[in-house]
């Protein structure tokens, strides 16, 4: 390559560099002239500010370690999941009601940008000395990158359990990736199930408070102040108590035929069988 040809290619180069820098700044000078005079772009900047979306992370990582090859053979991530739920629930709520928020909040936002029309006229630009078409089309341009982004709308969990044998020689995993429905559902299950366990542990309290002291005699008396499975009375030195036949934790009722008189050892004997 001799010298006029390498002339040649570096003129090129610094042609194109001030072609380029020269459209450019054009490009630039345009954009800030409709960004001045754009009704539509002020309108939808002032709508930007209006507008906050929940920030969160788009994954959430658990990691359970098993201490036995047989207790990650009989691992369940889905049950593993329903206990982090039940543990974290306000962590978890808190999750899905901002994706929610999202979701709602920005679907809101797109239906008001939408509202947005232009206001330009072709004799709008005759005054400003600009092209209508030219005007138009930096405005649409300039309008579609003032559009915020798509906020945090979906969300995996993510689960993982492992096993390492004592000697390190074999490693187990297994795992599981909840979207955001996914999510929704467990969570909602969960709730279901803490709320019948809150009502079946209120049951019981309540079927418990209904042994008054009065109806404890009043078995004691009927059963003669006897166990009804051994037969020993308090001067055996034993003390008695007043049992539930069918334990109240298993849906028994505190009425006189679900009621019964044992001593402490036979009511004690009992519970280990149940």
């Amino acid at each position: 390559m001799n010298l006029g040809e390498i002339i040649a290619i570096i003129a090129t180069i610094i042609f194109i560099v001030i072609i380029t820098t020269i459209f450019v700044l054009v490009d630039c000078k345009n954009i800030k002239f409709v960004l001045e005079k754009s009704e539509r772009i002020k309108e939808l900047i002032n709508l930007n500010s209006s507008f906050y979306f929940e920030k969160l992370q788009s994954k959430y990582y658990n990691h359970q370690k098993c201490s036995s090859k047989r207790q990650w053979d009989n691992f369940l991530i889905d049950d593993y999941l329903i206990a982090l739920i039940d543990s974290n629930e306000y962590f978890y709520r808190n999750i899905i009601q901002s994706i929610e928020k999202n979701i709602s909040t920005y679907n809101r936002y797109i239906y008001q940008v939408s509202k947005i029309k232009s206001t330009v006229t072709e004799e709008f630009c005759d005054q400003i000395k600009f092209k209508y078409s030219k005007f138009i089309k930096y405005e649409n341009r300039v309008f579609k990158s003032k559009i915020l982004h798509k906020p945090q709308m979906e969300v995996t969990i993510y689960c993982k359990v492992t096993y390492t044998s004592p000697a390190g020689r074999n490693h187990y995993w297994k795992d599981q990736s909840y979207n955001f429905s996914e999510l929704k559902r467990y969570f909602d299950h969960t709730i279901s199930l803490k709320e019948q366990r809150q009502t079946r542990q209120y049951k019981i309290k309540a079927e418990r408070a209904k042994m008054t002291d009065s109806l404890r005699y009043d078995i004691l008396k009927r059963d003669n102040f006897r166990c009804q499975i051994c037969g020993s009375t308090a001067q055996d030195g034993v003390k008695l108590h007043v049992d539930h036949i069918i334990p109240v934790s298993k849906g028994g009722e505190t009425i006189p035929s679900n009621l019964r008189v044992l001593c402490d050892r036979c009511n004690m004997g009992k519970s280990d069988k149940m």
